[in-house]
């Protein structure tokens, strides 16, 4: 079997979670109802696994980075006899085992697939598509295989260099205030949602939304006043033509400030061009160009870089949205005949050690599902539903503004 080398960010992910103890675990949980059996299920995995087989191997430590080599384990890759709670929170080791996985939980014809995937294997973005295949694998007979590019881009060393130090000072000085939490140590994850109705508001309101709920759930905690809130934004370095999915992580974060006392349009705003200037100068790829040649170092030396604050970011939080078409029930459906259906689905992404929550928004034609990813060493899950609704709040005050 074909070897694979981790890029630099792949392998900080595997890093990061041996040096904070955080879990850099992905998960989407789809509920189904109809007949699925284990013969079904192990189709699926065959399929998914002959497509991208990284996601069926194994880490290997190379004199220079790290491979996903080895025979594709598929007898590993499907689990039962769990909860999802317990499968969210279940270490997974992609020295030991497979890197993609799938729970199966079974009551007569309802099913939850509680599908997980290391970080290093594949980001958000890539990780959501390949659950998508694999749920439409199950009504249909066989998949095609693709493989995708990404953006052709470049930047400049020296501009890479500036702006990649202009991130660690920003690291070293704190800019933003931190989300006040109970403790700053390693946990379960839990998740919240709500779900709303899908108006004209566009993705950069709920951003600021978040911001102005942290400012707020801050002050009520006596913490750290000052309005100054940042947040990790991914930017996918995919083709937005391509419909084909690659796995790894082709993405980059950006960091995005915002004065958390302004009105939530104004707010909204200044992310928005902050987000296209941002993009207008490239600043999106200074660290992934930099890091390119990072995936040649032993991983060693990798492993202690990643514990270097200054190298790992400092937002205050993490604010991922995802644009879904509804295709993939309407697909399921129509492939089985009817035999299959999807009644639900929910995400969870992995939360930094400093943050200790994320918003991940899943936004369907014609509602919007926001998650709130929370760990429980951080935020009890009474907190966490009261930090969401203060976010839903400032949502709910724009649209009846609006209709004034």
């Amino acid at each position: 079997m074909t070897a694979t080398r981790l890029s630099a960010i792949d392998a900080f992910f595997v890093a990061y979670q041996e040096t904070s103890g955080v879990l850099m675990q992905l998960g989407v949980e789809v509920e189904l109802k109809g007949r699925i059996t284990r013969d079904d299920l192990d189709h699926m995995l065959l399929s998914v696994v002959r497509r991208w087989p990284p996601l069926g191997q194994t880490l290997r430590k190379n004199l220079s980075g790290l491979s996903w080599e080895g025979e594709c384990r598929v007898g590993e890759m499907l689990a039962t006899g769990e909860t999802v709670a317990e499968w969210r929170n279940r270490r997974l080791d992609p020295f030991e085992e497979p890197p993609f996985q799938v729970l199966w939980i079974e009551d007569r014809e309802r099913h939850v697939l509680a599908f997980r995937a290391h970080h290093a294997v594949v980001d958000g973005e890539g990780f959501f598509a390949v659950c998508a295949e694999a749920v439409r694998s199950l009504a249909e007979e066989r998949t095609q295989t693709a493989q995708n590019g990404i953006t052709k881009k470049s930047l400049k060393l020296g501009d890479a260099l500036k702006i990649v130090q202009r991130m660690r000072r920003e690291a070293v000085e704190k800019r933003s205030a931190p989300l006040a939490m109970r403790s700053c140590v390693p946990g379960d994850i839990s998740v919240v949602e709500k779900d709303l109705q899908r108006t004209d508001a566009h993705g950069w309101l709920y951003a600021g939304a978040w911001m102005k709920a942290i400012h707020a759930w801050n002050v009520s905690r006596g913490a750290d006043p000052s309005p100054l809130i940042s947040l990790e934004v991914p930017v996918s370095l995919r083709r937005s033509r391509d419909n084909q999915v690659r796995i790894g992580n082709l993405i980059s974060p950006l960091t995005l400030y915002g004065d958390a006392t302004q009105p939530l349009d104004q707010l909204a705003k200044d992310l928005k061009q902050q987000m296209s200037r941002a993009m207008r100068q490239r600043t999106h790829l200074a660290l992934p160009s930099l890091a390119s040649p990072a995936r040649f170092l032993p991983y060693s030396v990798l492993r202690k870089l990643s514990a270097n604050p200054e190298l790992t970011g400092s937002a205050t939080s993490h604010f991922a949205w995802f644009e879904q078409s509804q295709s993939i029930h309407e697909d399921v459906a129509r492939i089985s005949a009817g035999a299959l259906k999807i009644t639900n689905q929910q995400i969870y992404t992995p939360v930094c050690l400093h943050m200790g929550a994320a918003i991940a928004i899943l936004a369907w034609p014609d509602r919007i599902q926001v998650f709130l990813t929370h760990r429980l060493s951080a935020f009890s899950t009474t907190d966490a539903e009261t930090l969401l609704d203060l976010m839903v709040q400032e949502l709910v005050q724009k649209c009846e503004t609006r209709r004034q």
